[in-house]
This record gives C-alpha cells, sequence and structure tokens, in this order.
C-alpha cells in the first residue's frame, strides 16, 4: 500500500489536486516519494523523500527534465529507459495507471537501488489528462530478500542432484517405506523401515496435508501416467514441531498395456522449513504493512474529505488539514520510534499537547499501553480538543488550564479531559468535524464510548475503551 493507492481511493479530481496541493511540509512528512508533472512532463511538485531517493533536486517546470527526476532509469535487466518511454509517459499520453512497478535507479553519485511505483494520471473537470502523480519508494532490501530466495531454492535443487539429500522407497505390497539416514533425520524416524498405511500416515504428516498426498500418491499411481510424483507437506518430528519436506520421485511399473501395474514409488526429500518460514514472515510482514497503511490513508483520506466538505474558507480548510495530518504524521512517529508495537498514553498525550502551550497541561494517571489503532485514533482526537481549548475553551485566556487524568478498572480504561479556568462555555450551534471525531468516529476506532459536555465552567470529554494487544 502507498500514497497511489490513496489516490485510487479518492472519489474525485478536485480532491485529488486538493491533497498534491497540500502544505510542502505535510508532502515532505510522508514516508515514500511523491512528484507530480503536467500535462508536458514537467515536474512542477516534489516531495523531500522523492529528493533524498534520487540523491539529487529536480528541475522544476524545466523542459529539459521531464517525467522523472532519477539521474538514470533502468529495467531489473540493465537495459537503460529513456525518458520518453517511462511509464509516467505513457500515463500521460494513453491515462492508464500503473501500480507495483519495478525498475533499478542509478544516483549521481553511482548509488543503485531498486524502487517500487505507483502512477496515476491527473484529470481535469473536462475529463482531459493534466498531469500525473508517481508514489515510490526503495524496495532493495525486499528485491534482495526475494533474490536470496531464489538463490536459495536454486541451491536446494543443485544439492539434491549433486548430493545424496535423503533417499526413499515405498512398496505397495506391503506399504513399507524404506529410508536412508539422511532420510530418517528429516521425517524424524529412528529406524529406516516406516509402515505407509493410513494410520502411520496420519501419526507423521499434518493431517491439513493429508487430501493432498494422497491426490499425488494416486496421479502417480494411475497407469496411465508418467509416473512422476512430488508433493510438499510437514511431517511431525519427535519434539512435536512440524518440518516441511519436499517430495519427489517416480513410480516403478511391472507389466505392458493392461497389465501394467505400479509397485513401487522411489524418490528423495528435502527441508523446506527455512523456506517456507521465509516466505510465512515475508506474506505476514507484508499483509501488515498494507493494513497499516491503508488504515492510515483511508484516514488521511477521511480528513480531507470531511473537512472540505464542511468548509467555507479554503484556506482555514487548508491550514486545519495540515495541522491534522501533522497530527496523524506525529502519531506515527512515536509508533515507529517503538516498531509499531504500541505506544505509552502519557507520552501520546503529552506530545499531543506540546504544541498548545504543554505547561498549561496536568496529567496524571497510571502506566498505560495503547495499541497503535488506540494510539492514532486518540491522537487524532486529542489534536481536535486542544485546538478547540485554544480557540474557544480554556486555553484561550491566560489562566486557563487542562486537566487530562486517566484509570484502569474493570471495563478498561476511562479516560478524562476537563478544561478549568477558561471563558464561559455555550454550546455549538453546528456539530462540526471534530465533534463527529470525537462521539462518533473514536468511539468505532477505540470500540468504546466517548461523550463531549459543553459544561458552563469548561468543555469535558469522558472516554471509555477496552485495553487492547497489537
Amino acid at each position: 500500500m502507498s500514497e497511489a493507492v490513496l489516490l485510487k481511493q479518492i472519489p474525485s479530481p478536485g480532491l485529488i489536486r486538493s491533497l498534491i496541493e497540500l502544505d510542502q511540509a505535510v508532502l515532505d512528512a510522508l514516508p515514500m516519494g511523491l512528484y507530480a508533472c503536467d500535462a508536458d512532463g514537467c515536474i512542477i511538485r516534489v516531495n523531500r523523500r522523492a529528493e533524498e531517493l534520487w540523491g539529487r533536486r529536480p528541475r522544476l517546470h524545466d523542459p529539459g527534465q521531464r517525467f522523472c527526476g532519477a539521474f538514470r532509469v533502468e529495467k531489473l535487466s540493465g537495459e537503460v529507459i529513456s525518458p520518453e518511454t517511462l511509464p509516467v509517459a505513457r500515463a500521460l499520453r494513453t491515462g492508464e495507471s500503473f501500480g507495483g512497478l519495478e525498475a533499478r535507479m542509478q544516483n549521481p553519485d553511482g548509488r543503485r537501488w531498486v524502487s517500487q511505483a505507483w502512477i496515476e494520471p491527473l484529470r481535469g473537470d473536462d475529463g482531459g489528462i493534466v498531469g500525473a502523480v508517481n508514489c515510490f519508494q526503495d524496495i532493495t532490501w525486499e528485491f534482495e530478500q526475494r533474490a536470496a530466495v531464489a538463490r536459495q531454492q536454486q541451491t536446494f535443487d543443485l544439492a539434491m542432484v549433486a548430493s545424496d539429500m535423503g533417499t526413499w522407497r515405498y512398496t505397495l505390497a506391503d506399504d513399507i517405506c524404506v529410508y536412508d539416514d539422511n532420510a530418517q533425520r528429516l521425517y524424524g524416524l529412528s529406524e529406516a523401515r516406516f509402515l505407509h498405511d493410513e494410520a502411520g500416515v496420519k501419526e507423521k504428516f499434518h493431517p491439513d496435508d493429508m487430501e493432498l498426498i494422497w491426490s499425488r500418491v494416486a496421479k502417480a499411481l494411475d497407469p496411465q501416467g508418467d509416473g512422476r510424483y512430488e508433493v510438499e507437506y510437514r511431517v511431525k518430528q519427535p519434539d512435536g514441531r512440524w518440518r516441511w519436506l519436499s517430495a519427489w520421485g517416480l513410480v516403478e511399473f511391472e507389466g505392458e498395456g493392461s497389465d501394467r501395474k505400479p509397485v513401487a514409488i522411489a524418490g528423495a526429500s528435502r527441508d523446506l522449513t527455512e523456506r517456507k518460514g521465509a516466505e510465512e514472515l515475508q506474506r505476514l510482514l507484508i499483509n501488515e504493512l498494507n493494513h497499516r497503511v491503508k488504515n492510515t490513508l483511508a484516514t488521511v483520506q477521511s480528513v480531507a474529505s470531511q473537512t472540505l466538505r464542511t468548509a467555507t474558507d479554503v484556506e482555514a480548510a487548508r491550514r486545519a488539514i495540515d495541522a491534522r495530518i501533522h497530527s496523524l504524521a506525529d502519531a506515527h512517529d512515536l509508533l515507529t520510534g517503538q516498531n509499531w508495537s504500541g505506544a505509552d498514553l502519557r507520552e501520546v498525550v503529552a506530545r499531543a499537547a506540546a504544541p498548545f502551550a504543554g505547561a498549561r497541561f496536568e496529567l496524571s494517571g497510571p502506566a498505560v499501553q495503547l495499541s497503535p489503532r488506540q494510539a492514532m485514533a486518540l491522537s487524532m482526537a486529542l489534536h481536535e480538543l486542544a485546538t478547540n481549548a485554544a480557540k474557544y475553551g480554556a486555553l484561550s485566556s491566560p489562566e486557563g488550564r487542562v486537566e487530562v487524568s486517566w484509570r484502569l478498572d474493570d471495563r478498561g480504561l476511562a479516560f478524562n479531559w476537563r478544561e478549568i479556568g477558561g471563558p464561559a462555555v455555550q454550546a455549538p450551534t453546528r456539530r462540526g468535524f471534530g465533534s463527529r471525531l470525537l462521539e462518533q468516529g473514536l468511539a468505532r476506532e477505540l470500540g468504546g464510548a466517548a461523550r463531549l459536555t459543553y459544561a458552563p465552567d469548561g468543555v469535558i470529554c469522558e472516554i471509555t475503551t477496552r485495553l487492547e494487544s497489537d
């Protein structure tokens, strides 16, 4: 998931342009490179991460540097890609979108890295193409890991051909499979002979793999087939662990024509546990990254959409979007510093209060670890409360202060925001984005309840939620 996916999800060209036209500091806070071209391919916007990845600052509005600011772009095979044939140029010509494109980049200082890009054309109100946006990231590490996995697989295959990795022979007449020493180690056996009947197979092989095993055996034993047997499965080790193995072999037949009958399967096995573990870890990491980035970008989209929908002043709307996304980015920084394992509640509150005369906040409560989802939701809510307090509430007067307290009980976390010493409070005549975020969005995200009270002596916000793990 990337900023490009966000652009795909945005419903209108106007909102796309609103995001592209955000304050430069907001664009610079994005973790991926982003730049925009006009209809002629001239670069008109670029963020700091793009310049860091390229190793140089591109020339804006310069017809001599079109479609991309990189020093050199190559296919993964090493063939140089000219600017006119880049996917961005194609998007401008045809209106096509591109996702997950990979290419090798070279910087002016000679550094080479692998880029993954998402490209979207931008259309005007009349539907014509007015430009394109390219979001990209450095995936060199991931690319090298994939190459390492491929090399490892090749090493396994060559090792099977060149050395004795573990052989076996299964005879159908007695259901006995005989394993050599290496195969016994792989299968966790204490002797060479193993009764390969239904009971023995159920005891040794993983239940989820049984149907696949028997179907592959039946296919290999078909007298009309080629007799080849190949399957991947898990076998139980003496300590109860499961080891992934790949097994392959050839069926031995007797007789000819209609009398042709299978009598045995001879083959070999190798250990796939490390490769399977790497594949599973990579899948989990990618899924988790996609999930978190998708949620974050959906939040950005919602903030922009809701703010623009209720805005009466374009400049005020821009400032509000900037501030809210800065708050979101700050929460991201906090979670990134903790490897997205969660965040301490006191630090979440302190960070949210810092831009709003943090010394006038009184914090009290025990140590509480929030999940990433709860930390993000509470950070956004605290930003809205503090912004409102600075404009109209306790923080708008010199004597005002805010008490923030929390406690744990058998229902979970009880969090309280109370403004003291500010001007007299009057309930607003209409509900803005902040109120809806606090009373509806926050309750939904936290899986609890949020109540906002406009008491005459100060705004009160009470939040209750169950604590959750990441």
